[in-house]
């Protein structure tokens, strides 16, 4: 079999084409409670909930592909730290502002 080869080893089929409105919404819908649990308990990480969160990961998993789950968990933890050097950043501005 060369690399370009049609046949696959995996039983399930390969998704055709890109997901249409209400499965990106489905998506969006499971990553939100997921994110929204984590918010809830303390979690700024996905993946370190130590299973508080089992239940809305399965779903969110399940509804959304792969690829979409690690952006997603990639981009929350990326935006929780650009939130926090902005919110550093004002409470500077805030004190040399307040010295002068």
């Amino acid at each position: 079999m060369g690399w370009f080869s049609s046949s696959t080893t995996d039983s399930a089929p390969a998704p055709t084409g890109a997901p249409d409105r209400s499965a990106r919404a489905q998506c969006w819908t499971g990553r939100d409670a997921y994110f929204a649990c984590l918010d809830k308990n303390g979690v700024q990480v996905p993946g370190q909930e130590d299973g508080k969160c089992a239940q809305e990961d399965t779903e969110y998993r399940k509804v959304c592909a792969g690829s979409w789950v690690e952006y997603f968990n990639k981009r929350r933890v990326l935006q929780l730290r650009q939130d926090l050097m902005e919110r550093k950043a004002a409470e500077q501005i805030q004190a040399q502002s307040g010295k002068r």
